[in-house]
């Protein structure tokens, strides 16, 4: 048996595993911050959203809103914003908007919270979104 030929495979081997332990010593962590929306909280935004796009009057109330105006639904459509508040979820704060673009319309939302957004297209001309969003208090 050839010792020079073992000996250098078993440097080898060894060679390969340092390097190995450094890529994984030296790779970046996944992170652990967990950023799916809760369960609950999908449903109850589904709910929500699907509820105000169906029915006839809050649609109008959208429908019938100027083409330049957005903003929060207090202010805009207050039968949204109450049915929002009456069907929000335990434990988390939100807002509702109404906007002209993809992009929010409120300059109001926390930052050091994670956000959880959902929104519709309600068909006018132009178009508006009907975005909430919710934070845990």
């Amino acid at each position: 048996m050839n010792k020079k030929g073992f000996v250098r495979t078993l440097e080898a081997v060894i060679a390969v595993i340092i390097v190995l332990g450094i890529i994984l010593v030296v790779a970046p962590k996944p992170s652990s911050q967990q950023s799916e929306t809760p369960e609950s909280l999908k449903e109850a935004q589904s709910f929500i959203l699907d509820r105000i796009s169906t029915n006839e009057a809050q649609r109008t109330c959208i429908q019938n809103l100027a083409p330049t105006a957005a903003g929060e639904c207090a202010a805009l459509c207050p039968s949204i914003d109450t049915f929002v508040q009456q069907n929000q979820p335990k434990g988390y704060d939100y807002r509702c908007e109404i906007c002209n673009s993809a992009s929010t319309c409120s300059s109001a939302l926390p930052l050091d919270k994670s956000l959880y957004t959902d929104s519709r297209l309600i068909a006018t001309t132009p178009a508006k979104v009907l975005r909430l969003v919710f934070w845990a208090q």
